[in-house]
């Protein structure tokens, strides 16, 4: 069964795509299944905007929406308990959990009675649920907090590879961790055997991405360093993000004087603006297309900084497999890269 599309010129999509998160590349685009609301229901269309699975979970939004496959599973939100389907529709673990993260080489955060574990592919628990707070599982290991508000790294097993000693730490990317020491609360940087590769030194820093991490360097301005701690963007931004394909979401004063007004724009590699500041936020490249925020509406550029959409949504999410979720109007759909509706927002 097709959904009705609308053609106007070009076909058009605007649905819900995963926020901050996105679908995992587990599958081709082509077989990306992207979750569309109707009548208040949710279901799921494929990339050529057949219908999947039928409209029949109630719609819920709430940290684990948009919906989205890993692993052939989807966590979805059954008035208030959330379970895994399949990419069928079926249920394939029983909806008993307050949260549900996708799934990573086989097993998937979840959080049960306020404390967090980790299940595997049959929705048996691997690890139990006994953690403050915890994040996905990459390289082998788990960031977790104790019930003491330290921070460790767990393996598979659930055993601790890296000993609770961090006030706060993240995931490994690109074969770093950032975490913050708690002698001075500076962060650094450690390897999978939990040595320091860069020395807590920073206020503020973020993970790693396509080998430069942003950091908190001279005069509270932000600059990036490479995995050996060089750095190779010098301090002069307001704020700054991670690289993605090539670019860097980075912020500028408006006015000089005024370092409360900032702008943001993109910087290339080396440090050069290759799209001028001119977004009240901006946010991370994907298939070639941003997000950019302008007066409290979502729109989307292309690399040279040209509207593929106006700001015009109350929402929107990242591109994946040319389309992109988008909220206008407390309704749902989908566009296409040249910022054209292939799914009518709807309800």
């Amino acid at each position: 069964m097709k959904l009705a599309v609308k053609a106007i010129g070009v076909a058009a999509v605007c649905f819900l795509i995963a926020s901050c998160k996105t679908f995992e590349a587990n599958f081709s685009p082509d077989e990306y299944l992207y979750p569309y609301i109707k009548n208040n229901q949710v279901g799921f269309l494929d990339a050529q905007l057949n219908q999947q699975i039928s409209p029949q979970f109630k719609f819920i939004e709430n940290g684990i929406w948009p919906y989205h496959f890993s692993e052939g599973l989807a966590a979805v939100d059954f008035l208030g308990s959330v379970g895994y389907i399949n990419r069928d529709g079926e249920i394939a673990i029983d909806p008993h959990f307050d949260y549900g993260a996708p799934f990573q080489n086989g097993l998937a955060l979840v959080k049960v009675d306020g404390r967090y574990g980790y299940i595997n592919r049959s929705g048996d628990l691997e690890i139990r649920p006994q953690f403050y707070q915890a994040r996905s599982f990459s390289n082998g290991l788990a960031a977790v907090q104790r019930h003491d508000g330290q921070w460790g790294f767990i393996n598979t097993e659930g055993d601790f590879a890296i000993e609770p000693q961090f006030t706060e730490a993240y995931s490994f990317s690109d074969g770093l961790a950032l975490i913050q020491d708690g002698a001075h609360n500076e962060w650094g940087y450690i390897n999978p055997k939990g040595e320091f590769v860069i020395q807590p030194k920073y206020i503020e820093a973020k993970s790693f991405s396509e080998l430069l991490a942003p950091v908190q360097l001279a005069f509270k301005q932000w600059g990036y360093i490479n995995q050996y701690g060089a750095v190779i963007i010098e301090s002069k931004f307001l704020e700054a993000k991670p690289f993605s394909e090539n670019k860097a979401a980075v912020a500028m004063p408006e006015d000089p004087s005024n370092l409360q007004n900032k702008k943001y724009g993109y910087i290339n590699r080396r440090g050069q603006f290759i799209i001028e500041p001119k977004f009240d936020e901006a946010y991370a490249f994907h298939e070639g297309i941003a997000r950019i925020k302008i007066n409290g509406k979502y729109g989307f550029i292309d690399a040279q900084g040209n509207f593929v959409a106006s700001p015009i949504y109350d929402k929107a999410w990242n591109f994946q497999g040319g389309m992109a979720l988008v909220k206008l109007d407390d309704k749902y759909g989908y566009i296409n890269q040249k910022g054209i509706f292939v799914v009518e927002p709807l309800s």
